[in-house]
């Protein structure tokens, strides 16, 4: 299992003690919103539900990865049952899955996803979890509804 709580120790000169513990924190903090699982491409795997509360939006730009730069913002309407995400994928090399966590901050499961154009997704109430089937193309938009 994997640790993924941040460095706590604190003293008189600084938050953090030395660059490894800052290292840790900027990896942490970059997994909150982007991360490689294999051939997957994960979006937002570890944004609290608290940022998706009706009205809120979560915005990533050119965040590096193996695969290439990914931007993508999501935008909550839960007041109105439904979160809404835009993504620019990769363009460098198209991962086999992107994945983007979705997140109720009521806990609601998710009972459908839908994509425009001719984008295959699947998805996972019970994981939170949209996935896009060898995601291609400048922008793909995608709604859960709840």
């Amino acid at each position: 299992a994997e640790n993924l709580t941040l460095y706590e120790h604190f003293n008189g000169t600084g938050a953090w003690m030395d660059s490894e513990s800052m290292g840790h924190f900027l990896e942490h903090t970059r997994l909150m919103f982007v991360m490689e699982r294999g051939n997957e491409l994960w979006l937002a795997p570890l944004v609290t539900d608290i940022w998706t509360e009706d009205g809120m939006c979560v915005s990533v730009d050119n965040a590096p990865t193996r695969f290439g730069q990914v931007s993508y913002e999501i935008r909550s309407h839960v007041d109105k049952g439904y979160i809404e995400a835009e993504i620019n994928p990769p363009t460098r090399t198209a991962p086999e899955e992107l994945v983007i966590r979705l997140r109720h901050p009521l806990g609601k499961s998710m009972r459908e996803a839908k994509a425009d154009g001719l984008v295959h997704i699947e998805f996972d109430a019970n994981k939170e979890i949209i996935r896009i089937k060898r995601p291609a193309g400048d922008k793909i938009r995608i709604r859960a509804l709840y």
